[in-house]
């Protein structure tokens, strides 16, 4: 598996990671590179997928970018780890066997990694960790008893080969982040962060881990 690690630019602006991101996948697509996992962190950006509603735009004046990944609206900036598989699939494609290995990979790494009882729940992308009842709760988590994504998902597959990906929260400053909006559209969950939840990880690590996991759980669907 081939790494594009855009971490070591720092920061970068969401529609420069997307041009990378589509020039690989053509090229992916076509047997001219090999399947590629493109890493990075970026400047504050607002996205909304395919699932969006305009009821979920707290604030209007909000500049936002429409994107063709699924799922709803959701925030992207410092703090957060994205990582873009691009991998051209094996046929006959399997899109749930993708979106397992993905959610899996994701799973297991910060299950065996940092011991946090995270899951998917029926029905909602991403994956999760549960409601708790704690004193320390994220601004963002509105209220005690909401379950709390820790990682979105949103991807997309054409002509064979992926594109978008995941967006791990190591340690987003939540009195910024996510603001304005309801995320994903789900105004009954809130939002965490591997450091709300008591872990404190750095970039390379978290994308260590993200990486290993993916190799692993991808490795049988590729082309």
């Amino acid at each position: 598996m081939r790494i594009e690690n855009l971490l070591t630019r720092g920061l970068v602006k969401y529609e420069e990671a997307d041009r990378i991101q589509r020039e690989t996948w053509a090229k992916v697509r076509d047997g001219e590179l090999e399947s590629t996992l493109i890493l990075g962190q970026f400047e504050p950006v607002y996205t909304a997928g395919r699932n969006s509603h305009e009821e979920d735009i707290l604030n209007k004046e909000l500049p936002v970018i429409r994107t063709d990944r699924a799922g709803s609206l959701t925030w992207h900036g410092p703090g957060q780890l994205v990582v873009y598989p691009v991998v051209k699939l094996r046929e006959p494609i399997d899109l749930i066997a993708y979106i397992r290995a993905v959610e899996a990979a994701v799973i297991d790494g910060v299950q065996e990694t940092w011991h946090l009882p995270v899951e998917i729940i029926k029905g909602r992308a991403g994956v999760w960790l549960r409601y708790r009842d704690a004193t320390r709760m994220t601004a963002f988590e509105r209220g005690v008893g909401m379950d709390r994504k820790l990682c979105a998902i949103g991807l997309k597959v054409v002509q064979g080969a992926t594109l978008h990906g995941l967006a791990l929260n190591i340690h987003p400053d939540f009195s910024r982040a996510f603001t304005g909006i309801i995320p994903c559209g789900l105004a009954d969950a809130g939002v965490t962060s591997l450091y709300e939840e008591g872990v404190e990880t750095d970039f390379p690590t978290a994308a260590e881990v993200l990486v290993r996991q993916l190799e692993v759980k991808l490795k049988a669907l590729i082309d």
